[in-house]
């Protein structure tokens, strides 16, 4: 198997992948939800959802990492409010929010000539300090248009779709099945293939070529320890560029 090709199995292998996947789960179930109901007995199950993922990944690495944590806990109360307050708005400008939060995080820690992004993701992509800087800036741009996308998106949904009930300000049914489309099929989508055009840079600027990326093995040991199961392995990368 080609160099690529090996990447892309350690990747999957990775607790990263695990941890993507389970964060992932709660906004395919809120699409389903809302598709079949409306929006808000999908944040009622975004809600939920999302806080058993969380307790989920805390069960099978006993962490969480901080973009996690802040993604997590805004979309629960997004959610939560949604629901309370009858206004589909938090939820909505819940990717905003947190966009725009991650890229000024990212931001400032450039500006410190402090990559802050390892901190965030909670896992060691084996990088050296340049390669840091290079996906950290580049992560910090994609947060920023991710935040002016979202806003487009659901705010033209609503021009497109007007509501005809006597809250003007609140979206129509059409209008917020179409944002939530938007996240999950596209966004969601969109979020894992600019990842992955990453991962040339990531092999560019590993500090050592032996180890996984990804933040190793998907079945390690809680603290760290111990091996991945023998079928899980992470697979070494034998890297062209040497």
């Amino acid at each position: 198997m080609n160099g690529f090709g090996e990447q892309i199995l350690s990747i999957i292998r990775s607790k990263l992948f695990v941890k993507l996947l389970l964060e992932f789960l709660p906004l395919g179930l809120f699409l389903t939800a809302t598709a079949i109901y409306d929006i808000y007995i999908g944040s009622a199950v975004l809600a939920v959802t999302t806080l058993i993922s969380m307790l989920a990944v805390w069960l099978l690495y006993r962490k969480l990492a901080l973009m996690a944590i802040i993604t997590g806990l805004t979309g629960i109360f997004a959610a939560l409010a949604t629901v309370m307050l009858v206004d589909p708005m938090w939820v909505k400008m819940k990717p905003t929010i947190v966009s725009l939060v991650f890229g000024g995080i990212l931001g400032t820690g450039l500006l410190l000539n402090k990559p802050l992004l390892r901190p965030l993701i909670g896992e060691d992509l084996n990088l050296t300090e340049r390669g840091w800087r290079i996906i950290t800036s580049r992560w910090m741009l994609y947060f920023f248009f991710i935040a002016a996308l979202n806003e487009f998106v659901w705010r033209g949904a609503m021009h497109l779709y007007p509501s005809h009930g006597p809250d003007l300000h609140i979206s129509s049914p059409e209008a917020d099945k179409l944002w939530a489309f938007f996240k999950v099929f596209f966004l969601m989508p969109f979020t894992v293939l600019y990842a992955a055009f990453q991962l040339p840079l990531l092999n560019r600027h590993r500090d050592d070529h032996s180890k996984p990326m990804g933040g190793g093995g998907a079945f390690n040991k809680p603290d760290g320890s111990g091996s991945p199961m023998p079928r899980l392995a992470p697979v070494p990368v034998r890297s062209s560029n040497g």
